[in-house]
């Protein structure tokens, strides 16, 4: 339990790693020369450096400010996303988990008088947005001889004395030993920690080996953007389309580039738009266009990056809100894919056409300018999201009977009706809820204030990020600011996606006596997404107003009487599916038959006079 709030961060039982080799391939890589380098921020050359990286997971979202796009994250879950040891009596084991294994090296073509010079280095952070190892767990790296045979050259473990979870660090290992260099060669790195799930992470980046190296050598001829894109629409990667054509809010994004080499370095960049204009017809069209303009000699202003220093960059150039080209007001849907390259001049002077200052003949064919690209997706559809639509955890409320209540602010001065709500469950340890309780509040002086609708929304694990909707039986108009939430149910747990890359903490409330709390214990955006459209729309008034219909007996056998003024009756299961019933009429009564009852909770929604109400029952075996 973390803090007063009873909110709290959980981790998944899911990978998102890219998928590993075919055995086929991996066998048909031959032995390298060096040099060896890999950033992780391109996946087709990962695929071709590393002869096993199945288990970790290649990722923009679980390291804080790594040198460059892009990390190898070592947690307790294997290559199929699931815990090494899913046991839950076992949730406590520790031991070996992540691997990450190099493709074999040429080391023999290292001359007898240049290994003294030989080097492996990289970048590793613990923690990160992830969890903190303990004390006693560790990262390690591990060389392959000539006997065929592992040897530890460095064993990492968290130093809290010296370090912090935030901070990436650099590590250099001389490579010198006569039993390292064969042609087999191999170097991978080991994470220790425990076994049941997203625990104890590591992250590495900037993975380096090669001769002519020195025990000083960390500083690289690369400048490189180290922070991908951040919302379009102020804090939302996605808004209603609805809403967007009335007040056109688009922001600046930023992003981050890191200059790793020790000279100070002008860079410049463009940034590339494509929009896809969706139809009611089902047609589409796709239009491409550098927002700096068609000349080429439109580039952003360069600005000056010193060594070792990270620069914020807000884009200069962002899409055109009345531009038809980009915003076609007859679509329904507008998917907007933004590209910023960065121009470094990395390996190559764009003017002279010479090498770069600092790159040398000892990195070919090392191209630096893999990490120069960022590019992320925005949608305007019918909902709003403050994530990115990747799930880096789970959050969740501690305690049966909490409620946690998210807030938007609509992008439009009009009112607009709520009529179901996309949610991603992921897999998570423990047994998930088969359903909970959503909410919709209208806003009180900046917290949740009058409750304006009430639905039983099914939990539904999925992985790989994908997001169920649950149409609302009943919607919610709503205006300015409002809130959507859920409680948390006596039994079982309802856990949500939670991207850690983009927070949005501050718009959280819990409330745990009545009374409701800011946020202060989780950072990032949960993965809720209310949705907009048609809907059946009732008043609050009607919607709080008691039924005088009673249902009984409650729990029942799939046989049930209502007794009171009832018409226009529709029994709906958990997931909101119409089932199939008779009815039969005794007067004031009606007795209710289910034609094939199953075990479970249901819902029977019906009118009485002007109001519409929802009741729920119970059948029994």
């Amino acid at each position: 339990m973390v803090g007063f709030c009873q909110l709290q961060r959980y981790p998944i039982q899911q990978n998102y790693s890219s998928p590993a080799l075919p055995t086929a391939k991996t066998k048909s890589l031959e032995p390298m020369s060096l040099p060896f380098w890999d950033d992780f921020s391109s996946p087709l050359s990962s695929d071709t450096l590393w002869l096993n990286k199945a288990t970790v997971w290649i990722n923009n979202g679980m390291a804080i400010n790594p040198p460059t796009i892009g990390v190898a994250t070592f947690d307790g879950l294997n290559e199929n996303g699931t815990p090494y040891s899913p046991n839950p009596d076992q949730n406590l084991n520790v031991g070996f988990t992540d691997s990450l294994e190099s493709r074999k090296i040429k080391m023999t073509e290292v001359g007898l008088f240049q290994r003294n010079s030989v080097f492996l280095s990289f970048y590793y952070q613990w923690g990160g947005n992830g969890e903190t190892p303990d004390a006693n767990d560790f990262l390690r790296v591990e060389l392959l001889n000539q006997q065929g045979f592992w040897e530890p050259v460095l064993t990492l473990q968290p130093n809290t004395t010296t370090q912090q979870p935030d901070q990436f660090y650099s590590a250099i290992i001389r490579i010198n030993d006569d039993k390292f260099y064969h042609d087999d060669f191999q170097f991978r790195f080991r994470s220790f920690g425990r076994q049941s799930g997203r625990f104890d992470t590591w992250h590495i980046d900037y993975v380096y080996l090669n001769r002519g190296r020195t025990e000083t050598d960390l500083a690289y001829p690369d400048r490189a953007i180290r922070k991908t894109l951040s919302p379009l629409f102020e804090n939302y990667y996605s808004v209603p389309y609805k809403h967007f054509k009335q007040e056109k809010i688009i922001t600046a994004p930023e992003f981050a580039v890191y200059n790793l080499s020790n000279i100070l370095t002008t860079l410049s960049y463009l940034t590339y738009g494509t929009f896809t204009n969706y139809y009611e017809d089902n047609s589409t069209t796709v239009f491409e266009v550098n927002l700096n303009g068609t000349d080429t000699s439109s580039i952003s202003l360069g600005f000056g990056v010193p060594p070792f220093v990270n620069i914020p960059v807000e884009a200069e150039y962002i899409p055109d809100p009345d531009n038809q080209n980009h915003f076609d007001s007859q679509a329904i849907r507008v998917d907007v894919a933004l590209k910023v390259r960065v121009f470094t001049g990395d390996v190559v002077d764009l003017k002279t056409g010479n090498p770069s200052p600092g790159y040398l003949p000892i990195y070919e064919p090392i191209d630096f300018r893999a990490n120069d690209t960022v590019r992320q997706q925005y949608t305007l559809h019918n909902y709003y999201a403050y994530d990115d639509g990747v799930a880096e955890y789970s959050v969740g409320l501690t305690q049966p009977g909490n409620i946690v209540a998210y807030r938007f602010t609509m992008q439009t001065s009009e009112p607009d009706t709520i009529n179901g709500v996309y949610v991603h469950y992921p897999v998570t340890p423990g047994v998930a809820a088969s359903n909970t309780t959503f909410y919709i509040w209208k806003d009180n002086n900046g917290e949740p204030g009058q409750l304006l609708l009430e639905e039983l929304v099914p939990v539904e694990r999925r992985t790989n990020n994908e997001f169920i909707l649950r149409e609302f039986i009943q919607s919610a108009v709503v205006e300015d600011v409002f809130y959507i939430g859920w409680r948390q149910p006596a039994t079982g747990r309802v856990q949500v996606g939670l991207d850690a890359s983009n927070d949005t903490g501050d718009q959280i409330f819990v409330n745990t006596t009545g009374s409701w709390i800011l946020n202060t214990d989780i950072a990032g955006s949960i993965m809720v997404r209310p949705r907009f459209g048609k809907g059946n729309v009732i008043t609050a008034t009607e919607e709080r107003k008691k039924s005088d219909v009673s249902i009984y007996p409650n729990p029942n056998h799939g046989e049930f009487f209502m007794e009171g003024e009832a018409d226009r009756i529709e029994i709906l299961d958990y997931r909101g599916l119409p089932v199939a019933f008779e009815i039969e009429h005794f007067n004031s009564r009606k007795r209710i038959n289910i034609t094939k009852p199953i075990t479970g909770l249901y819902l029977v929604r019906y009118s009485s006079g002007n109001a519409q109400y929802t009741q729920k029952f119970i059948v029994r075996e």
